[in-house]
């Protein structure tokens, strides 16, 4: 027996305007408690090679635009578009 898949799109009067959106509507967040460890990882291209860096830290918070963190006993603030979960 086959199965069938079907799409539905969403009407456009229950879509949210993108000016009621936040980075946490579209990007997959976990929840994080304060104090809690985390890993962040940043990826660039360098000569023509791509690389990446890794951070273990502590989570404090975050907002739009930045993770707030204690790293090896200093506070940091990595900025989100640069920096993401790793796990």
């Amino acid at each position: 027996m086959a199965h069938r898949c079907s799409m539905s799109t969403p009407r456009a009067d229950s879509v949210p305007r993108s000016r009621d959106l936040t980075r946490d509507d579209y990007a997959a967040v976990p929840f994080l408690r304060r104090g809690q460890s985390v890993s962040l990882i940043r990826w660039a291209q360098v000569d023509g090679e791509w690389s990446y860096t890794t951070i273990l830290g502590e989570y404090l918070h975050r907002d739009e635009r930045y993770w707030y963190l204690v790293v090896r006993g200093t506070r940091a603030s990595l900025d989100r578009s640069e920096w993401a979960i790793f796990s």
